[in-house]
């Protein structure tokens, strides 16, 4: 699974908009508060939520469908079935994620950690065994975080803990977040009725 997937969806979808995207790169929950407080017009990959709703312009169309999923390295055996298998394993959890307050209530042990990338690298190096997220978003943090023999030793349990819709949350404090939300909208389905989505699809997965 190559990297990039996502920003070249959104990349190619606005430039049928004419408009040219600039990407910067944060830990998520800086991220999130970077755009909530208007010092970004947008920020990618996450949900759609009550609360997001009404902090952010969420364009209708979904950037896209993902599992979410476990990830281990291949030499764990790991398995589960119902939340209560993970009281067994060493978990890791991103600050901000609500997975920090499910883990919580039910009693199990996480460590939380500012980026999503820090839970990875904690897996290589064995202090955790196992990190929930998105499948997508997953492979593209290993293979562009380690070099190509270290994301070899990673996969993802088969099972899926939840499918969900992903989008674009626009900034309500910029002076561009709404138009952006409604041109990113536009370009999305013209992607989309075009096959052109299909496409970048099919040669990343």
């Amino acid at each position: 699974m190559k990297g990039k997937f996502l920003e070249r969806v959104v990349t190619e979808a606005f430039q049928l908009e004419g408009i040219n995207v600039i990407y910067e790169y944060f830990p998520w929950k800086r991220s999130y508060l970077q755009v909530q407080h208007g010092d970004f017009d947008g920020t990618f990959p996450w949900n759609k939520t009550k609360e997001r709703r009404g902090e952010f312009y969420i364009h209708k169309l979904p950037l896209y469908k993902d599992e979410g999923v476990y990830f281990h390295l291949k030499n764990n055996a790991f398995d589960w079935n119902t939340i209560d298998d993970l009281k067994q394993y060493k978990v890791g959890v991103t600050i901000g994620y609500q997975h920090e307050i499910i883990y919580n209530k039910k009693g199990i042990t996480a460590e939380p950690v500012a980026s999503e990338e820090l839970n990875f690298k904690k897996i290589l190096v064995g202090r955790i065994d196992v990190y929930r997220t998105s499948k997508i978003v997953g492979y593209e943090t290993i293979n562009n975080l380690f070099n190509l023999e270290e994301a070899k030793r990673f996969t993802h349990h088969p099972k899926v803990v939840e499918e969900d819709d992903y989008f674009i949350l626009f900034s309500r404090n910029t002076s561009n977040g709404k138009h952006f939300s409604v041109r990113f909208y536009s370009g999305l389905k013209q992607l989309k009725a075009s096959g052109a989505y299909d496409k970048i699809v099919g040669e990343y997965f």
